[in-house]
């Protein structure tokens, strides 16, 4: 009897032990994530004005460089997993100073690898700047305001992308090229202020050692997803245009990519919350929807910025500067959409049927200017630019989806997450295209002018194959130019019906907390209706 009530008396007291340790374990993580919540600061006004037109002229900057740079798509996840570790103001300045010093390498280059240096280190600021811009607006402004803000920031980055090259050629053909690095300095430099100046960084209430935030930074997982993505680049870059498909070189990039993309994905269901990629996040249905949309859309978009002035250059004889100008009004009228889009959002909460509605448009708009020809009028490449735009309007939407089903500290790597994907389809669609549209213009070139080398037409470009061709072939290669770019207009109708698809899978939220209620509400109510039915 003594024996069993001793053998009682150790038994509950090894379970008040471990209950104890228990609610010790739980009171630690509870404080823990206590400490990790982020104190937002929202601001109105002149404030956020100012705010809105630093980090739009900070994107502004990083669009007017070539979509091809490496660094950026590199670099992109990456430096958004800095946010939640480091001040996201001081992210952001640094992004600035690493983007100008890089700009001014460019600027006062006298090599060729001189160049290829300030590229790249301008490439590592613009990875940080175009993730950190979207955050900055993240946690200026309260998320049921905030979409027309993220329209309006996320279409000034379109609106560099188109409007560069004619900037570009402005300078190169009356100053000198030079002064497309040299400009991004005063640019850059009002950004900084202005960030500097008026924003405030959400503040933590613990607080780390360097030596344990550099703990939570992913870097091995960093080397792994880098070298796997330049081998997928490389590969679809040079396959089919420097070296065979079948060529063992081709072969072995995909191998690489391979080997080296399952060892990534192990990194980071180790590090579960600390990876680059947290499964918490990259699990959730709109996260993969905004992904796979925004890669989507994205991949048409950068086919049409690069051959669209192709197809006004080499079929309709227009300057570099004049082919950017005709491609305006695809730019217009996506930035008019999306802002009209974020406003509409602002007020009613619901974004998730235009993500349906935006790519109807687009794939009409893209299968119209895949019908461009030879003798194309100025009012059909003209209204064709206009509803395709109008269909680009809804690719700023994924952004703040995300945001929806996001808490404010997964936000950052969130945010980093859909722009990776629309830096990478950019950078996709580039690589495949170009071998596209040369295996399809030298086909097109033997039919329509067998007389001229389907090389020789290559060699020369869009601008110059007029001043070496004979002049009873010009209407065939001209013909043959434009069914090569008509050739590489098709993907994007694919893309585009793949972005409607996948929309179609996009949860039915909203972004104003009370009508989110209510709908979660209803929808408690009518399942507890059909049970009492049944």
């Amino acid at each position: 009897m003594t024996e069993a009530h001793d053998t009682s008396v150790v038994t509950e007291s090894k379970s008040e032990e471990k209950r104890d340790e228990v609610e010790i374990q739980a009171s630690s993580e509870s404080q823990a994530e206590k400490d990790d919540k982020l104190q937002v600061e929202y601001v109105s006004g002149t404030r956020l004005g100012l705010i809105t037109l630093g980090v739009c002229l900070g994107l502004f900057v990083v669009g007017m460089g070539p979509p091809t740079c490496l660094p950026w798509h590199l670099f992109s996840q990456h430096s958004g997993s800095y946010i939640p570790v480091f001040d996201m103001k001081i992210v952001y300045l640094a992004a600035i100073v690493v983007f100008e010093v890089g700009s001014v390498i460019c600027a006062a280059a006298t090599s060729s690898l001189m160049l290829i240096i300030g590229r790249a280190v301008a490439g590592v600021g613009a990875s940080a700047l175009l993730s950190g811009s979207l955050n900055i607006i993240a946690f200026a402004v309260a998320l049921e305001k905030r979409a027309a803000y993220n329209a309006g920031v996320s279409s000034m980055y379109t609106l560099a992308s188109i409007t560069g090259p004619i900037i570009g050629g402005a300078f190169t053909d009356k100053v000198s090229w030079r002064w497309s690095f040299w400009i991004n300095l005063p640019i850059g430099a009002i950004a900084f202020i202005t960030v500097a100046v008026f924003f405030t960084s959400p503040r933590r209430a613990s607080t780390l050692t360097l030596r344990e935030k550099l703990a939570n930074l992913d870097f091995f997982g960093a080397v792994f997803f880098i070298g796997g993505t330049v081998c997928l680049l490389l590969a679809l870059q040079w396959g089919g245009a420097t070296f065979p498909w079948g060529d063992s070189r081709i072969w072995g990039l995909f191998l690489g990519f391979a080997l080296i993309m399952p060892v990534f994905v192990w990194i980071q269901i180790k590090r579960g919350k600390r990876a680059t990629m947290p499964a918490s996040i990259v699990k959730q249905r709109t996260i993969i929807v905004c992904i796979f949309y925004t890669f989507f859309y994205s991949m048409s978009l950068y086919i049409h910025i690069y051959y669209l002035p192709l197809y006004f250059q080499a079929v309709e004889h227009t300057s570099a500067v004049g082919s950017g100008v005709r491609f305006i009004p695809y730019l217009v009228f996506n930035t008019i959409v999306a802002i009209l889009m974020g406003i509409y959002v602002n007020r009613t909460g619901y974004y998730y049927y235009l993500m349906w509605i935006g790519p109807v448009f687009f794939c009409v708009g893209c299968g119209l200017l895949s019908t461009l020809g030879v003798h194309s009028t100025v009012g059909q490449w003209l209204g064709y630019q206009i509803i395709t735009g109008i269909g680009r309007g809804s690719g700023q939407l994924p952004f703040i989806a995300a945001q929806v089903v996001l808490t404010p500290e997964e936000v950052p790597v969130g945010s980093s997450l859909v722009m990776l994907s629309t830096s990478l389809g950019g950078a996709v669609a580039l690589s495949f295209s170009q071998a596209i549209f040369n295996n399809d213009l030298v086909k097109q070139v033997t039919k329509y002018a067998p007389s001229v080398n389907p090389s020789l037409v290559l060699d020369t470009g869009a601008t110059e194959f007029r001043n070496v061709i004979p002049a009873d072939a010009l209407d065939g290669v001209l013909e043959a130019y434009s069914k090569a770019i008509d050739t590489v207009f098709i993907p994007p109708i694919a893309f585009a019906g793949a972005a409607l698809i996948v929309a179609l899978g996009i949860e039915r939220l909203n972004v104003k907390p009370r009508k989110q209620k209510q709908a979660e509400a209803g929808s408690n109510s009518n399942q507890t209706s059909s049970v009492a039915d049944a």
